[in-house]
């Protein structure tokens, strides 16, 4: 792959991960005239994600059932982690 081509194909990837945010922690939670706020920090500068309720409630049970399945499987492995731990102890 040519110099031109890696910068074009880096390009790429960048404009493609701008169209993401990645919230590792949030900073705020609350309601407003209909509205979920949620509030957290992206390299020191606070933003604000901003869901209208009526929209998100009918995702509610997915969303809910997606996260106590991944948190169940997070649990799962870390307790795996330390029994294998545990054996070499």
């Amino acid at each position: 792959m040519t110099l031109k081509q890696q910068i074009a194909d880096l390009t790429e990837k960048l404009a493609e991960a701008k169209k993401n945010t990645y919230v590792t922690d949030t900073t705020g939670l609350h309601c407003s005239m209909g509205e979920l706020y949620i509030d957290y920090n992206i390299c020191g500068e606070q933003r604000h994600l901003v869901i209208d309720i009526n929209a998100l409630y009918p995702d509610l049970p997915f969303i809910i059932d997606q996260v106590c399945k991944q948190q169940k499987k997070d649990q799962r492995n870390i307790l795996d982690n330390i029994k294998e731990t545990l054996k070499d102890i």
